[in-house]
């Protein structure tokens, strides 16, 4: 296993940090959480069920704490309609071309997608993200974008990596690249997302990235020998 880490993780953390200290107070406090002015009209907000990556999920209420704290950093969040891939449960969000895989594409947070052999994807506006990309044997490439917080309609930060490797399928695998904000997360958020820690519990960001590189070999079912984690400058990621 490969790691390159740079001084951005410092800053980084620093965010994550906040976030996630925000988002803990929020869960303890009972209420919606949200900062003075922000409603959560419509009601708690209920994402997809747990799937094999996390043991267990106490509740998912806390998403709208955590659409306030996305709120309070000025973060945009998209809600694209989505094509479905393979079986998921709740919304899916898999980006996948009908027929062939497609030779160029775009994953935004909590999408999974695919491209054929020699194809491209890119990975916009990674600022506090961690994209996993699997290259294929054949030359194709199954990725997916793991956001801190869920965007709405999408999947959640512990449902990517199962979601990779539903679309991996049997397939011969060559490598795996994790790349992106290595110093805004926990190796544990990619087991539990932030938004189920509801008892203001969330563990604080740590950059580790050997154990980042160990819970996606893990979960994707390959060796450790197979993934690079890697923290990249803010912006868009090509792979």
């Amino acid at each position: 296993m490969r790691f390159v880490v740079s001084e951005r993780c410092v800053g980084r953390i620093g965010l994550a940090v906040g976030a996630a200290l925000v988002l803990a107070a929020c869960a303890a406090g009972g209420g919606d959480g949200g900062p003075a002015g922000w409603s959560s009209a419509g009601g708690p907000a209920h994402g997809p069920a747990p799937t094999e990556a996390i043991d267990s999920v106490d509740s998912v209420d806390s998403v709208d704490s955590a659409r306030a704290v996305r709120a309070a950093f000025g973060g945009a969040v998209g809600t694209e309609d989505l094509t479905g891939f393979g079986a998921a449960a709740g919304p899916v969000a898999v980006v996948r071309q009908a027929g062939a895989p497609a030779t160029t594409l775009s994953i935004t947070e909590g999408e999974v997608g695919e491209v054929g052999p020699h194809g491209t994807i890119t990975y916009p506006s990674v600022t506090s993200c961690l994209v996993v990309t699997v290259y294929l044997r054949d030359g194709g490439k199954v990725g997916g974008h793991v956001s801190l917080f869920q965007v709405p309609g999408k999947y959640y930060s512990d449902e990517v990596l199962p979601a990779i490797r539903r679309a991996v399928g049997s397939r011969r695998v060559a490598a795996v690249d994790v790349s992106g904000a290595v110093g805004a997360w926990n190796p544990s958020y990619l087991r539990k997302a932030i938004e189920r820690y509801t008892d203001g519990s969330v563990p604080e960001p740590t950059g580790d990235a050997k154990g980042i590189g160990d819970v996606v070999a893990k979960i994707l079912g390959r060796q450790a020998k197979e993934v690079t984690v890697r923290d990249v400058p803010d912006g868009d990621i090509i792979r």
